[in-house]
Formats: structure tokens, sequence, C-alpha cells
């Protein structure tokens, strides 16, 4: 699944769509007000780090974090309700939209967080729900950060070929990210993360058939980001390359496009 919850929640500055990341999300990567500083001897904008105020990404990766065959683009928006909140939201050209809610913190002055909450959906009836937690600390020149979601997918109207009926699949994903991103100069920024997505629950309901099925799946997705942005006067292109642990016929590249003014 693409962090996009980041990528589909936040969406910093690794794009997921997500992160994405969260759309982080995902990117988990939106906006240039300053607040909520640290307190260390070297002061960094974290906020500045996480968020674009708007931003347009073109992956291979659909809003479920599913491999595509064709790309799809993504519009993302966030906006700073106040110091502590923040309103975000994304469209995508496979008629998925969502919108969200995030709440950031400090923890013993050096330690950034967002918590964010997003509820999503499609024209096909396909509902995406996301809770998640994203955390980011810079020592020296270095950001680290994580990026952790629960994610419920509902798909109302999934159908089978050769099933002459109309099925409703309900699953549940654990998805963790984390990564490191790096300031080579004022213009160019090199970043890095691993990801691994775990589906947890999986039910089919048979709406004509009157049955249902469950498993607990024991499938992980695993994959690593390879990325840079470049930095020209406040808008930033960021290229990326994701890696899929699982199957190489997933890679595929990322753009993005974030307009910081």
């Amino acid at each position: 699944m693409l962090i996009r919850a980041f990528q589909n929640t936040l969406f910093f500055i690794i794009p997921f769509s997500a992160l994405v990341v969260s759309h982080i999300a995902y990117s988990a990567d939106p906006n240039t007000t300053f607040h909520t500083e640290s307190n260390s001897n070297e002061e960094f904008d974290y906020v500045e780090f996480v968020n674009q105020t708007f931003d347009v990404t073109m992956s291979q990766s659909d809003f479920l974090g599913d491999y595509s065959n064709q790309y799809v683009l993504t519009l993302n928006a966030s906006h700073n309700l106040n110091d502590d909140w923040r309103l975000f939201g994304s469209v995508d050209s496979d008629k998925f939209g969502d919108i969200g809610l995030g709440y950031s913190f400090f923890l013993f002055d050096t330690v950034y967080n967002e918590v964010s909450a997003s509820v999503g959906g499609n024209t096909d009836k396909t509902g995406v729900y996301t809770m998640g937690i994203f955390s980011a600390f810079k020592y020296q020149d270095v950001v680290f950060f994580s990026n952790f979601d629960a994610q419920y997918i509902d798909r109302q109207n999934l159908s089978i070929s050769h099933l002459d009926t109309q099925i409703r699949q309900e699953r549940i994903y654990l998805n963790k990210l984390v990564g490191a991103s790096y300031d080579v100069n004022d213009w160019l920024n090199l970043s890095t993360s691993y990801g691994h997505d775990k589906q947890h629950y999986n039910k089919l309901s048979f709406k004509k058939i009157n049955n249902n099925y469950r498993e607990t799946p024991n499938h992980a997705d695993r994959y690593i980001n390879l990325g840079f942005t470049l930095n020209l006067w406040g808008v930033k292109p960021y290229l990326s390359h994701h890696f899929d642990l699982n199957n190489s016929d997933w890679n595929y590249w990322d753009f993005s496009l974030s307009f910081d003014f």
C-alpha cells in the first residue's frame, strides 16, 4: 500500500501517494507557515519538511496502493488551520478523493509528530479509512522519519468474472515506513525509505449466495524508495524509484511537483 497516507493522509517529502502518504502522504510530503518550533540549539522547520502547500503526483500506484499499468495523476493540497491543526485532501484521475485532519506536537522538544485521520472513496463504492502517526527528528544534517498507519478498505461492488454475484470485500492493513532525508545543499535533497505493508484481515461477503469467507493473510508488501528533490525558487520537483522487494515487475517511477511559495 502506498503512504500515501500520508499519501493519502500525509504527503511528506517522499510523496507516498504516497507517502502520501498518503499521500505520505506519503506523501508521507503541505505549507510554509513556521509554527511549533523545537527548542533545540539548532532549530529546524519540521513543518516545512513535512508539508508542501500544493502537490501534483504522477505514479503507477493507485489510491489503494496497488500497482497500476497506467500512470495515476493525484492532486494534493493542505491548509494550516492554526499552529497545531491542518486540513488536507487529495483527488486523482481514478476518481478517488479523500479528506483528512492532522494534529502536530513535539516530544522532548526535538521529535516532531503528527497524528492524522482521513476518509476517502471513489465512484465504485470503495471506502478507505486511515489513522496514523508521522514522526521526524533531525540529527546533524539528516532528518529521520517514520510513518505508521492502520487502514480499513471497504469495496462494496467487487466483481469476479466467473461468479454471477456482487461481492463486498473488507480489508485491514497495518503499514509501516521508515526513512531518512539529507539536504546536500540549498537546492538538492536526497531521500530513502523502507516500507512494510501487511494485510491482517480479509473478508468476502457474497450478496446473492448468503455466504461469507474470512481469512487471516500473512502476506506483506515490502519496498524501498530512493529519490531526490530539487528546490527551484519554491517549485520542488521530486523523482523517485519504487523497488518492490516481492515482485520486480512492480517496480516503477514516481514524479511529484510541489509548490511552496
